[in-house]
């Protein structure tokens, strides 16, 4: 006769099958099941969490998460799991509390450094997410989605800067409709040379007003 924790086991087993099928409200039900022969174990308790983030229930899956981690607060992996759920869930600066428990445990955790990366760049901390995917790469070079990823932060921080540019600057000077378009438009090709072109023309208006004086 199986034993509960056997039990367990192949119930664990459906449901990462049905996780992988992308079944998850299926893969949760399996879980559910496993949980009742081993109802403290933390790592059943993050996998369900894990199927409840997939299936789109948010709110059961930050329970399932706090669950985890009061059975293995040392866990790496659930704070970073809690922390993705909080940023879907908009509370932002707790998911970066998160990630940073989650890196105080596993300074190498490559998922909690993605994670955090994207937050920051949800949050418009563009410099801080690109710093994140660089510490992503610096663990595992051949991570390109991380390079893509801090490439795109950057071209973020750049387009921001061109939007507050021509703020300031319109207040003395017409903007071209040029300059405009690649702010309106978010050509990141494009950025570099708007902003150059626009300091540049702010450097000429102030020209005539410095030589008033």
């Amino acid at each position: 006769m199986a034993t509960r924790e056997e039990g367990a086991k192949r119930w664990y087993h459906r449901g990462q099958a049905l996780c992988n099928a992308r079944d998850y409200n299926k893969a949760v039900t399996c879980y559910d099941k496993a949980l009742e022969l081993t109802p403290d174990d933390p790592v059943l308790w993050r996998r369900k969490g894990f199927a409840l983030i997939k299936a789109g229930r948010c709110n059961e899956a930050l329970a399932c998460f706090d669950r985890a981690l009061a059975l293995d607060p040392e866990d790496a992996t659930a704070w970073q799991r809690k922390g993705y759920v909080l940023a879907h869930l908009g509370e932002h600066n707790s998911a970066i509390a998160c990630c940073d428990k989650a890196l105080t445990l596993d300074p190498e955790h490559l998922l909690t450094w993605q994670c955090r990366g994207w937050v920051l760049g949800a949050m418009c901390c563009y410099d801080e997410a690109a710093t994140c995917y660089e510490t992503v790469l610096s663990i595992d070079p051949e991570r390109g989605s991380a390079a893509w990823h801090r490439d795109f932060m950057r071209q973020k921080r750049d387009l921001a800067a061109l939007a507050s540019e021509i703020r300031e600057v319109e207040r003395t000077i017409e903007v071209p409709a040029c300059i405009r378009d690649v702010a309106r438009e978010r050509d990141y090709r494009n950025v570099g040379l708007a902003r150059a072109v626009l300091q540049e023309l702010a450097r000429r208006a102030e020209r005539p007003a410095i030589q008033r004086r």
